[in-house]
């Protein structure tokens, strides 16, 4: 993934991130509003519904006592003992008498009008008939609810069930069980209580949310508008702010670290490493004697997918360090056996190097897979040398085990930058080796006719110890020349070719660009 790519990915990230907290937030605000509605509502329905009971309680009581009364209905005193029945049932409004279906006399004395009684629409439970939103019978009112038991008729005011001093913002009303509500409730609330019969206690409709208890012969309910709920979202919204803005905080935090670390050099290279990004440029190795291209040096190379090549020296350290290197060793192995096999197999080259790092040599894990892959396209052993240099040889002893397990297989071992180490001397001993590589920096500076006392060392030790020898960095004639005469074998250089990709490789080989002078 491309770093532009992970920034923008960052920053989807951070924008939906933040969004969805956001509608979280928002989510939780409105839960809280609905549950805190509807645990008031819950307690406002009840606390109405305990006193529509109390109120009916006491107007059967003064029926009663009406009724168990001996003193003539409509005689002053029996019109007296209505008046403070009326006066003393907080509910009351009026007393009325009935005989043959009209209303006789009532608590404000006799009639003469001919009002009928309203018909009872239902009884209760005790038995009472009650009459929903009926006409006062003694002067223009608004409607009253009619409590009838035997010939007393009680008016109670609707309004009286539904006062609450704990309901700012809440609608109440009362109905019978079959949907008839007392009073006149609002257009909307009215519109509600048509529609919520046989539905659940507690619901959304039509905006409003409702809860509805039955009880005795009545059921309560009470509601609060989606206007009213909107002003406590903004309020629990305003709560939550804080936190939401702290959780936003800490996702752009996290994401800020998360697009941080994946640009890191180290995660940019483990993406590199699993998309298999690393290949191989050869350099060229000649023989010396006849200027004949007889093998390469496999140089490790990081091609990018944007198509840039980035040098092993800005990427090796980090991966060395980091582990990485095992992997990159084994996807090297894997590009030399499938690109040169069939060139090795055919002797048109006769070998290729490859690098081992100190982790490779620890571990020995490159071994298995370097015979697999070889193997598979069909390239011999003693093909495929490989260099271990001094810095990587962390332990002799270790690296003694894995070179000569290689070794066994039939791979020669070449030490590479012989003589810029403390222990040059002790690796020649101890290491089964073939080859001994002279480094760039002793070659560079030969000339010919200038003896260089440590080159001149270096040759004798190894011919001494039977030795093959590499010289690297051959960039001049004159190098070439001093290193032929004192019978070094194998050369490589800018002489003779930088490393290139596979397709100039193969090119320069059937060419055969360079002839060393005879």
């Amino acid at each position: 993934m491309s770093r532009a790519r992970i920034v923008r990915t960052g920053i989807a990230a951070s924008v939906l991130g933040v969004a969805l907290i956001l509608a979280g937030t928002s989510y939780l605000a409105w839960r809280l509003v609905l549950q805190h509605t509807a645990e008031r509502l819950e307690t406002l329905v009840r606390l109405a519904s305990q006193r529509a009971d109390e109120t009916f309680a006491q107007a059967a009581s003064a029926l009663r006592e009406l009724n168990r009364s001996p003193l003539p209905p409509c005689s002053v005193e029996g019109i007296e003992e209505m008046r403070l029945v009326a006066i003393d049932t907080l509910a009351v409004k009026a007393v009325g008498y009935v005989e043959e279906e009209v209303f006789v006399c009532s608590s404000w004395g006799l009639t003469d009008r001919g009002i009928q009684r309203w018909p009872a629409e239902f009884r209760t439970r005790e038995g009472l008939g009650v009459s929903v939103n009926v006409p006062p019978f003694v002067a223009p009112a608004k409607p009253m609810l009619s409590l009838q038991d035997a010939a007393f008729n009680l008016l109670i005011d609707p309004e009286h069930f539904l006062e609450t001093s704990l309901a700012p913002g809440v609608s109440l009303a009362l109905g019978t069980p079959t949907g008839q509500w007392l009073g006149k409730p609002a257009a909307g609330f009215a519109q509600v209580l048509t529609r919520i019969h046989g539905e659940p206690q507690t619901a959304l409709r039509d905006g409003y949310i409702y809860t509805r208890v039955a009880h005795g012969n009545w059921q309560t309910v009470a509601a609060v508008s989606r206007e009213e709920m909107l002003h406590d979202l903004w309020r629990e919204l305003l709560m939550l702010a804080p936190l939401g803005l702290l959780l936003a905080g800490l996702w752009c935090w996290a994401v800020e670290r998360r697009v941080s670390a994946s640009l890191s050099p180290l995660a940019v290279l483990t993406r590199a490493v699993a998309n298999g990004e690393f290949s191989a440029f050869y350099q060229p190795i000649l023989d010396l004697r006849d200027g004949r291209c007889i093998g390469a040096e496999a140089l490790v190379r990081w091609r990018r997918q944007d198509g840039s090549v980035v040098m092993p020296d800005r990427f090796l350290p980090l991966a060395e360090t980091s582990g990485l290197i095992e992997p990159i060793t084994s996807q090297v192995i894997a590009t030399v056996c499938r690109e040169l096999g069939e060139t090795l197999a055919s002797g048109q080259l006769q070998h290729v190097s490859i690098n081992l790092s100190a982790r490779d040599i620890a571990s020995a894990a490159y071994l298995p897979h370097l015979t697999r892959e070889r193997q598979r396209v069909g390239i011999a052993a003693q093909a495929i040398w490989l260099e271990v240099t001094e810095s990587s040889l962390l332990s002799i002893d270790a690296a003694h085990r894995t070179l000569a397990q290689s070794r066994e297989a039939g791979h020669p071992i070449a030490l590479d930058d012989f003589g810029t180490g403390y222990s040059s001397l002790q690796y020649l001993r101890r290491l089964p080796l073939d080859l001994l590589k002279i480094d760039r920096s002793f070659v560079q500076s030969l000339s010919a006719g200038t003896p260089c006392p440590v080159t001149d060392h270096t040759i004798a030790m190894a011919r001494q110890l039977e030795l093959l020898m590499v010289a690297e960095g051959i960039e001049t004639d004159e190098q070439l020349q001093y290193l032929r005469q004192r019978g070094v074998q194998y050369g490589q250089g800018w002489l003779f070719g930088k490393a290139m990709p596979l397709d100039e490789f193969l090119a320069y080989i059937a060419g055969q660009t360079w002839l060393a002078a005879s």
